[in-house]
């Protein structure tokens, strides 16, 4: 062993077999074309080839070479979680946003993967420091030929590259090649910081120039209930076997609750999607107008209406939480609590009842951003509440996927529970009340072939997409409103895109108008037009979803469940 470890020759192809190693798994995880895949190979390994050649000792050039094994190990690890793809802009600034404790569910989760990218990439880098300690080089003429072996290599995969631009349409280096894309990616994501610790100077001038059409004597209250990884699918109020929703589907059978049955999000990561609720950017048709502009609860504000943002999620820097903070009152809940301390979506409606009862007799827009479905399902809901069992899985794994779909079917249960105490609560003030409630965004739970679970992987599935679009409104409210009522009840069937209509929707809802303000994307409106369905890619291009990393096998369910499409 000592022989073998002191071996410049064994080493240098150890090194370069673990600088390629995520690239080998590539060829059988990608959707690109097979020539594509095969230039995801030749032009990396002739490039690592030749720079380890460039130090008399390969060691010295794998700790070069340190950030592109971050990469391997990184995506490795996705690669087990997702299936398929680069790291992508939105996995690094996941990375930045996603708290210690969800950190730590996820990793306690996906711990195989973990494990093996420990033991292969801390094995190289123990390897590559005996590699330096050693006195042995390699040979001048080894490096000298292998140089231009592998300097050949590249120049193969140089042609096959331009080639590939030639007869592929779809192709691009920044996507498709690893880690090109990945340095890419990074390169985003660093811009995309940049512009987000710039939000405050950049949208300082910006007014929605918003104003309320209706009289300030009349107290009316909406809410607006953002839910976390809430599968439609998985709701008995959508057609789900299991009755995860007995009180939602009371209230819908009884007319009190309008269910909305093809809404998708336009987002399968909870940072893009949230501001997009929050804001008029994708109506726009640019995400990037999200650095210059204020939220819904700014427009809110300039009209004269108290505001109140409540989260049962903790702080993380974001746009999130620069649209939740333009509220008069804020309160998270988990803001004087350890990192480990887990609190209930229940906290919110209690903070609700408090600033009901604080605003009184006054018009009023609450924001709540729940903590919903978000793994560990198990964490989500009071254990006496827990309706489906066993829950005792040691693992995420497929093997387990009975047990975490139990689980998760109980965070949707609590759901229906929560909502329809919020519901509850607004009945019993009495007032003009509206509430809206949607998810961010579904989740894979080993649903099909593909073995995927979790959310926010690169290119989305159908299970990401829908999501369910509920709508309550107090008696006082609807013989106000009686137009914009049965207008809604006449579109719950309509395809639409959350991120598309809610902003213009509450504001509609209000009697509030202001610049941004479209009535044809307004739900309760008579002029309500739907809109192609677009997503959100990784790259902030609005894509359709015939073109967003969809699988034949998502389009089928999309047919199975009535959902539009594309």
């Amino acid at each position: 062993m000592k022989q073998f470890i002191r071996n410049q020759y064994a080493m240098f192809w150890i090194f370069l077999g673990m600088l390629i190693l995520p690239n080998i798994f590539m060829i059988f995880t990608e959707s690109t074309t097979l020539f594509t895949r095969i230039i995801n190979v030749v032009l990396p390994a002739g490039l690592y080839w030749a720079a380890l050649t460039l130090k008399d000792k390969p060691g010295k050039m794998f700790w070069w070479l340190f950030i592109f094994i971050f990469f391997d190990a990184f995506e490795i690890v996705l690669l087990y979680l997702f299936g398929e793809a680069p790291i992508a802009v939105d996995m690094f600034l996941n990375v930045i946003t996603t708290n210690v404790t969800e950190a730590n569910e996820l990793l306690i989760q996906i711990y195989p993967s973990v494990i093996f990218v420990v033991v292969v990439y801390v094995t190289g880098m123990v390897l590559a420091v005996h590699s330096v300690r050693n006195k042995k080089t390699l040979h001048f003429g080894f490096r000298h030929n292998h140089r231009i072996i592998g300097c050949g290599i590249a120049l193969i995969g140089l042609v096959m590259l331009g080639i590939n631009y030639f007869i592929n349409p779809r192709f691009a280096i920044e996507d498709d090649i690893f880690p090109v894309n990945v340095s890419y990616n990074l390169a985003l994501s660093v811009d995309r910081t940049i512009k987000s610790a710039r939000y405050h100077s950049t949208s300082r001038d910006f007014t929605h120039g918003a104003v309320d059409t209706r009289p300030d004597s009349i107290p009316e209250v909406y809410v607006l209930v953002i839910g976390e990884t809430a599968k439609a699918d998985n709701m008995s109020l959508y057609g789900y076997a299991r009755n995860t929703t007995p009180l939602l589907s009371a209230l819908r059978d009884s007319s009190q609750l309008l269910a909305f049955t093809d809404a998708i999000t336009m987002s399968n990561t909870t940072h893009k999607s949230v501001p997009m609720l929050l804001t008029a950017t994708a109506s726009e048709h640019s995400f990037d107008s999200l650095y210059h502009q204020h939220g819904i609860i700014s427009a809110f504000c300039e009209a004269g209406y108290a505001t109140v943002y409540l989260s049962n999620q903790r702080r993380n820097g974001s746009f999130i939480d620069f649209l939740g903070c333009e509220a008069e009152d804020v309160i998270f809940t988990k803001d004087s609590l350890p990192v480990s301390a887990n609190v209930y979506d229940i906290e919110l409606v209690k903070l609700l009842k408090s600033q009901l009862t604080a605003h009184a007799g006054h018009k009023l827009l609450v924001v709540l951003h729940c903590y919903g479905s978000h793994f560990d399902y198990r964490d989500r809901y009071p254990k006496e509440m827990e309706r489906f069992s066993p829950t005792d899985y040691p693992s995420a794994t497929a093997s387990q996927r009975q047990k975490l779909l139990n689980a998760y079917d109980n965070t949707i249960a609590y759901a229906d529970y929560i909502i329809t105490q919020i519901i509850s609560t607004l009945q019993q003030t009495g007032q003009p009340a509206v509430m809206v409630y949607t998810s961010d965004h579904g989740e894979d739970i080993y649903d099909d072939a593909r073995g995927r679970f979790l959310h926010a992987s690169p290119n989305p599935t159908y299970y990401h997409l829908r999501v369910p679009l509920l709508v309550w409104a107090s008696p006082q409210w609807k013989q106000m409103h009686t137009d914009k009522w049965n207008a809604m009840a006449s579109h719950v069937s309509v395809p639409v895109s959350t991120g598309m209509v809610m902003f213009h929707t509450m504001l509609d809802l209000a009697g509030v108008k202001a610049r941004l303000l479209k009535t044809d994307n307004a739900l309760g409106n008579g002029a309500f037009k739907a809109s192609p369905r677009l997503y959100i890619n990784d790259h902030n291009e609005l894509r359709t979803l015939d073109n967003c990393g969809l699988k034949p096998i998502d389009v089928e369910q999309f047919k199975k469940h009535n959902i539009q499409y594309p």
